[in-house]
């Protein structure tokens, strides 16, 4: 799929006029904030220069009629190139033409320090044996002029610093919010998946080198794709949405909370055997049996929710790959027998063991 860069074509300043007044009906039309992000896509959609963004956002007009924030934020993230670490170059860039300015100011400001000084000297020089008042008062004005010019750039310069220390403050601070979106999940907060694969090689290096137990959870909502269809996609996100809160209020300080994809979920857990690690599996499926969900609309009582779970901990050897294989085997086996329940890589090592005696006699 070709995907677009924000802010990489700029459009004519009537048609940027045009496409803009489109893109806020648009988003004025769907009840939808105009965010950065929002308003890009919007403005990418009227532009019209983007086939596949365009199809996809038709396709799902057609069937559904309407757009949400976070479809919005699906489609930057699917369609854009890169589009958070683009902005992150851009702020960046203006931290790098704001200092830029700063050092140019004090430049100008030092070389007119300088230039005072030795007007200053030569008026003295002047000065010396003049007993004539009106030359005594040309020297005293020209003096009084330079003192008020020299003033004047002080000031100026304070200002420019004043202004530059404000810029580079809220610049800093979009930079690091910007990072920690690029970081997270848009639907739940939680991190994604690259971030995920990042932290997970770092927990695995560390407990090799540390010679400490690690342990994943891989997490599934049941019947997600029923409850999906039959209640509609915005009562679907709130589900994800509530799952993810309770992973995330149960998870300690050190672990890795992470949406994989779709309907699962992954729980990084440094310092925990298998055996803890199927406590902390238990308790978090137990909280989720526990949530209520309400239509607000009608005050409807949804269905409960429940989740399958899926265990595995650190081998000598493993990678990130086989690590998740082996937890996501799991997780496919407590999907196949019966959901709702935490199974454990040590028993399908087990009933492994079990077939193979089996076969032996």
């Amino acid at each position: 799929m070709n995907k677009i860069s924000p802010c990489q074509i700029l459009d004519p300043i009537e048609t940027a006029q045009s496409r803009n007044r489109a893109a806020m009906e648009l988003l004025q039309q769907h009840q939808i904030p105009p965010s950065p992000v929002c308003y890009a896509v919007a403005y990418e959609y009227v532009a019209q220069r983007t086939p596949t963004l365009n199809q996809a956002l038709d396709q799902h007009l057609e069937k559904h009629g309407s757009l949400n924030p976070h479809l919005l934020r699906e489609f930057f993230e699917t369609h854009f190139e890169a589009g958070t670490e683009l902005q992150l170059d851009d702020h960046i860039a203006s931290l790098h033409d704001t200092l830029y300015k700063v050092l140019e100011g004090v430049s100008s400001a030092c070389h007119g320090i300088s230039d005072f000084g030795r007007l200053l000297e030569g008026q003295m020089e002047s000065l010396q044996g003049q007993t004539d008042l009106g030359s005594v008062r040309r020297i005293a004005d020209t003096l009084l002029q330079a003192t008020n010019q020299a003033i004047s750039n002080n000031q100026k310069i304070q200002d420019n610093l004043a202004s530059a220390e404000r810029n580079t403050t809220e610049l800093r601070n979009q930079v690091e919010q910007l990072r920690e979106e690029a970081h997270r999940d848009s639907l739940t907060g939680l991190y994604n998946k690259k971030v995920l694969n990042q932290r997970l090689s770092q927990c695995i290096e560390n407990s090799i080198e540390s010679q400490t137990t690690l342990s994943v959870l891989m997490l599934d909502i049941d019947h997600f794709k029923h409850f999906n269809d039959s209640f509609g996609h915005l009562i679907g996100d709130e589900v994800i949405r509530r799952v993810a809160q309770t992973l995330q209020q149960r998870a300690r300080k050190n672990d890795i909370a992470a949406r994989y994809g779709g309907e699962e979920f992954t729980l990084v857990l440094p310092n925990t055997s298998l055996e803890d690690a199927i406590k902390v599996a238990e308790m978090i499926r137990s909280t989720v049996g526990k949530l209520v969900l309400v239509r607000k609309s009608t005050k409807e009582k949804l269905p409960g929710i429940t989740i399958s779970v899926g265990v595995a901990s650190l081998h000598p050897d493993d990678s990130i790959e086989t690590l998740l294989e082996r937890a996501d085997q799991a997780l496919y086996y407590a999907k196949n027998h019966g959901r709702n329940c935490t199974i454990a890589e040590s028993l399908l090592i087990t009933e492994a063991d079990s077939n193979n005696q089996k076969i032996a006699h």
